[in-house]
């Protein structure tokens, strides 16, 4: 199709520097979608090294003026966005007009920017939800309800999501809501391998028990109770070593966890035991160097993007039993899941894999296989399509 006749879809993403999952999945999202048929531009409020990701695939993106949409009471961060909000919805309702834009999607909970654009402009639109938001319920209540109430569709990353955010008084999930899986694409996010050997990058025996988590430094994330883990795996096996791979979220006071985790390992005699890589993006290397890997997240993990990266490198994975984990992770067949933030629990569960190397070497191999089924990119991305159209056949 040339360009006019091809449907042209607006992705608003009030985006920051903390980058996360989610942004990486947009992108995978917009250069795979079918460029015959659709014509993916961004919205964005920042650029960052992502953004340069879309430049790369020759993606039309638009930066603007826009206040990302915070659980903050802060007076002056609510003047700014009561400043700016309407002239956000007006700048994106000019691309809508001027890109001829038939479809709109928002990329979180919090970007509805696009969706009041598109009810005003009376085009088609959607958001794509990534996120659980546990407390304060009032404000979950809010902001699920107005959500719901301003699209066309909700799309949600699990059914973990759907349950958890868009269920009905008696348990059931409302309608109009879709879930669709993220895939895994290492090598689109740069998270392919770089040749390295880790082992030998940080000095560990080569005989050493290996695990590892992997994410941003919060507290949301949960390192400290993979630290605490670590302290009672490391009794059973004294040879241990942790990976903990990440780099530290900035703002809002969040840089003191890391040096609340590292004052942890040494009240907890395991400094020797634990490393801290800081952020590494040959985490396929990484992958492949552990024996087991762990999700540490204490909160709903809505999909873990990093779960299916260690089982599409056939890791044995230990995850919290939430979120959107046990859609990924078989228990006790690709992996075990415990107790979220039961640091002893997830302990046991090491130990298990530990004390069982085949079992854990079979749970890796079945792990690519799920993988290969449930997260194909090929079937999710011809999803996504469908569910475009019957959006824009639906409006």
């Amino acid at each position: 199709m040339s360009d006019k006749k091809r449907i042209n879809v607006l992705y608003v993403h009030a985006n920051h520097s903390d980058i996360g999952g989610g942004d990486y999945c947009l992108f995978k999202l917009a250069a795979e979608l079918d460029k015959n048929v659709f014509n993916p531009i961004m919205c964005f409020s920042e650029r960052t090294e992502v953004v340069d990701l879309y430049e790369k695939e020759g993606i039309k993106f638009y930066l603007i003026d826009m206040v990302r949409i915070q659980k903050s009471l802060n007076p002056l961060y609510l003047i700014k966005l009561g400043l700016k909000f309407l002239p956000t919805v007006w700048r994106i309702r000019k691309i809508i007009r001027k890109e001829q834009v038939s479809i709109i999607h928002g990329n979180d909970l919090l970007d509805i920017y696009g969706s009041i654009a598109g009810n005003i402009e009376h085009v088609p639109h959607t958001q794509y939800i990534r996120q659980i938001l546990v407390s304060p319920k009032w404000l979950k209540t809010f902001l699920t309800k107005m959500v719901y109430a301003i699209n066309d569709k909700v799309l949600t990353v699990s059914d973990g999501v759907a349950k958890a955010m868009f269920s009905s008084s008696d348990g059931e999930v409302l309608p109009n809501i879709v879930t669709c899986y993220d895939w895994v694409d290492m090598s689109k996010v740069g998270h392919s391998r770089a040749g390295k050997n880790i082992r030998d990058f940080y000095r560990i025996d080569q005989n050493a028990p290996l695990i590892g988590c992997v994410g941003r430094i919060e507290r949301w994330k949960g390192q400290d109770v993979f630290i605490r883990a670590a302290a009672i795996v490391i009794k059973e096996f004294p040879n241990a070593h942790f990976l903990v791979v990440g780099d530290v979220v900035r703002g809002r006071g969040r840089e003191a966890f890391l040096d609340e985790l590292q004052d942890t390992t040494k009240k907890l005699g395991i400094i020797n035991n634990v490393t801290f890589t800081g952020r590494r993006s040959d985490i396929a290397d990484v992958m492949l160097t552990l024996d087991v890997f762990v999700h540490s997240s204490v909160t709903p993990d809505p999909l873990p993007g990093v779960v299916m990266e260690a089982m599409y490198c056939e890791r044995p994975v230990v995850g919290a039993n939430a979120g959107g984990v046990p859609e990924e992770v078989n228990d006790g067949v690709t992996g075990l899941l415990y107790h979220a933030g039961n640091h002893e629990d997830m302990a046991e569960r090491i130990c298990q894999l530990l004390h069982n190397p085949d079992m854990a070497k079979h749970m890796g191999i079945k792990g690519k296989k799920r993988v290969e089924n449930i997260f194909s990119k090929t079937v999710l991305c011809k999803q996504m399509e469908d569910f475009y159209l019957d959006l824009m056949e639906g409006r």
